[in-house]
């Protein structure tokens, strides 16, 4: 049998195979953030596709930290019964099922005229969306750890196998981390202890809240990309420091919104992405994406060399993502323990039943070409789905 297809246990979470759907934002929820039949049938599909484990798109701990008008959210009681009929779906299909929460701090969307200001460690300009955000008080700090805590409560009781706190890709946790965008002179910013702190809290609260026995997972951003952001000198003792804290399993990804197609490698449909923007910021972000694809250009697997020196050292499974599209890629990378599980988004949104294909011995690659399209277009409020495969159709 495929390494890929062995199972394997995350705290108690006995999965079917090595196989994770890695979490993308739906735009599929209510205004209230509830989910909708939208959103069941997304991850009945990718249940009966054959994953082992599904991570839903990020789902906001409160309403300050709502990065777009139609992202799920964890932060009322409301959700618990809806999201209850979606668990219960995919566990009938033999999949196990995580929620992602976040705080999206310096990157969530503009509020429009009259709408509240972002926040975030401090007040660094986001160069994506062109706001700037006000610097977190402390009161602010320690109610946003609560509502983490309180978060995964919910996810808990919603039936939900697991937990994944996002710390990548420039939220709030990600940015606390950061040196880039964590300039606090306080208790919670300046050297790296201090800056790991907000993540050591939240993890301490979701603990709290969902017990010793249920799975804790992070999402944690192995490097930023940018001149004086995080790297591995900064992401590698957290990583470790969060394995002795208790955490379960941990996930590793790149990039923030300025440097985006560090997280999602292929093409860049700027056109897409800057819809609706001024000339002068069409421009901008054109020039910017180019040079980003010339820099990094798509590899499979591209986060692996990153693995491959933190694994030495982690004492937790550790799901690689990163643009792994074939099955001999995926079973030489568990076979050789870079990795104990891979995470795949983009190909699975395309091809749900990408795991059974080639649990049935059919080894082509996944049919995703990286073109980004499907992210450019949650990015402009749009449902996700492959918009590939749909104009193909």
């Amino acid at each position: 049998m495929s390494v890929l297809f062995e199972p394997i246990s995350l705290n108690g979470m006995a999965l079917r195979n090595r196989i994770v759907k890695s979490a993308t934002a739906e735009n599929m929820a209510t205004p209230e953030g509830l989910p909708t039949n939208d959103t069941r049938r997304f991850y009945e599909r990718l249940a009966w596709g054959g994953a082992g484990l599904i991570i839903t798109g990020y789902a906001y701990v409160n309403r300050a930290g709502q990065v777009s008008p139609l992202q799920s959210g964890a932060h009322t009681d409301a959700i618990i019964p809806e999201w209850r009929k979606i668990t219960d779906a995919v566990h009938e299909r033999g999949a196990k099922i995580a929620m992602q929460i976040v705080h999206g701090g310096r990157q969530t969307k503009p509020r429009g005229v009259g709408g509240s200001q972002s926040v975030a460690p401090s007040a660094v300009p986001n160069l994506f969306y062109f706001t700037r955000p006000r610097p977190m008080t402390e009161d602010e700090i320690w109610q946003t750890v609560r509502d983490f805590g309180d978060a995964a409560a919910r996810v808990k009781e919603s039936g939900f196998d697991a937990v994944q706190i996002h710390a990548a890709h420039g939220y709030l946790l990600s940015g606390f981390l950061s040196p880039l965008t964590n300039r606090r002179r306080d208790d919670w910013g300046g050297d790296l202890k201090r800056r790991f702190r907000f993540l050591s809290e939240v993890y301490r609260a979701v603990r709290r809240a969902v017990g010793v026995d249920f799975p804790v997972l992070y999402k944690l951003n192995i490097d930023d990309f940018t001149l004086i952001g995080v790297t591995p000198c900064d992401s590698f003792p957290a990583a470790r420091r969060l394995a002795e804290m208790g955490l379960d399993a941990l996930e590793i990804s790149g990039g923030i919104f300025e440097t985006a197609l560090n997280m999602c490698r292929g093409d860049a449909p700027v056109g897409i992405l800057a819809s609706g923007r001024s000339p002068l910021v069409q421009l901008y972000l054109k020039i910017a994406f180019s040079l980003q694809k010339l820099c990094t250009p798509f590899r499979e697997a591209y986060f692996l060399p990153y693995a491959v020196k933190l694994k030495a050292t982690l004492n937790i499974p550790l799901m690689l993502v990163g643009g792994i599209r074939r099955p001999d890629v995926a079973e030489r990378i568990l076979e050789t323990g870079q990795a104990d599980l891979i995470s795949m988004a983009r190909p699975l949104i395309r091809e749900p039943d990408l795991p059974n294909k080639w649990w049935a011995g059919d080894r082509v690659a996944a049919k995703c070409q990286s073109c980004n399209r499907c992210l450019c277009e949650i990015e402009q409020g749009n449902k996700l789905r492959c918009y590939l495969e749909v104009s193909k159709g």
